[in-house]
């Protein structure tokens, strides 16, 4: 018991970590709009991307956004169901769950307050560009969807052997 309390403090300290870390990224690219070069391979840039990844229903009017914003609250909120209910789960499953939620409440956060989420890192190599300009929630998101994928294929592997 003492280390299913242990685990979900230090689940806890990492999902406010991401959000802080992610909004406080996002704050200071805020407002400027010309591109920065951090490296040779990465460019800040700051764009409002008012869909979900790779700007998929960017188009989307009031309406549609709300509901969007509703979609992914419940999704959040299923997250967050699934961890806790998987606290004494293999420490991949929680932290890709954990990874999930830090980044999907920041980027809802992010939503919330500003109407859209801010995206500001451009991956390249030369002039092949990655397909998306992303922010740390979104890097957060993806690391712990492959967490996750490791895990389940790893359960499936396992129940195959059995």
């Amino acid at each position: 018991m003492q280390n299913i309390r242990l685990k979900a403090i230090y689940i806890f300290l990492l999902i406010i970590s991401i959000i802080v870390l992610d909004l406080y990224t996002k704050s200071l690219v805020s407002g400027h709009t010309n591109t920065v070069m951090l490296s040779s391979f990465i460019k800040l840039h700051t764009i409002n991307n008012y869909g979900i990844a790779f700007s998929l229903f960017d188009g989307l009017q009031d309406g549609g956004r709300i509901f969007l914003s509703i979609v992914i609250f419940i999704i959040l909120a299923f997250v967050s169901y699934e961890l806790y209910k998987n606290l004494n789960a293999p420490i991949s499953y929680s932290l890709g769950l954990s990874l999930v939620l830090g980044g999907g409440i920041a980027n809802f956060i992010d939503r919330f307050d500003n109407g859209s989420v801010t995206d500001f890192i451009i991956l390249h190599y030369e002039n092949i560009y990655f397909p998306a300009v992303f922010n740390i929630a979104d890097l957060s998101i993806s690391i712990g969807a492959i967490y996750i994928i490791f895990y389940l294929v790893g359960i499936s592997r396992d129940s195959n052997q059995i």
